[in-house]
């Protein structure tokens, strides 16, 4: 079997897993929100359940993005994790400059949930721009 032909197949797993669990976490988004306020939860585990639950289609894609890295060859594996690491970075960073600019009152409330997109969004930019530069990191 050629490595292209595995790498193809690496793909079209991590399609099939990550496409679904996309869509439950869209669905779970619009309508965990909708129940929530449309019954007015006051209970606090069942807040917390509902919470954890649209948030587990999330978990289980980056577990699926970590296996597709495991079955790539050493190059992308590297490109891979090194856009992954950079995003990581540049998230945590902007974790920790959005908490102190709150500690010091010099912005307000920022909805916490929004620094998952960035991730996505800057690992995204992190593996185009090692492919229009040519570098594997």
């Amino acid at each position: 079997m050629s490595q292209r032909y595995e790498f193809k197949e690496a793909r079209r797993r991590y399609n099939r897993i990550a496409g679904p669990l996309m869509a439950a976490y869209a669905v779970l988004c619009l309508s965990g929100s909708a129940l929530w306020a449309f019954f007015d939860v006051e209970f606090k585990l069942v807040s917390a359940i509902l919470a954890l639950t649209i948030c587990l289609p999330i978990v289980a894609v980056l577990l699926a993005k970590l296996r597709y890295f495991e079955e790539t060859d050493e190059y992308t594996r590297l490109r891979q994790l090194r856009a992954f690491a950079r995003a990581g970075a540049v998230t945590v960073s902007a974790v920790f400059i959005v908490g102190f600019l709150q500690l010091f009152e010099l912005v307000g409330q920022v909805p916490v949930f929004l620094f998952g997109p960035l991730f996505f969004l800057v690992y995204g930019l992190a593996t185009c721009t090692d492919r229009w530069f040519g570098k594997a990191a």
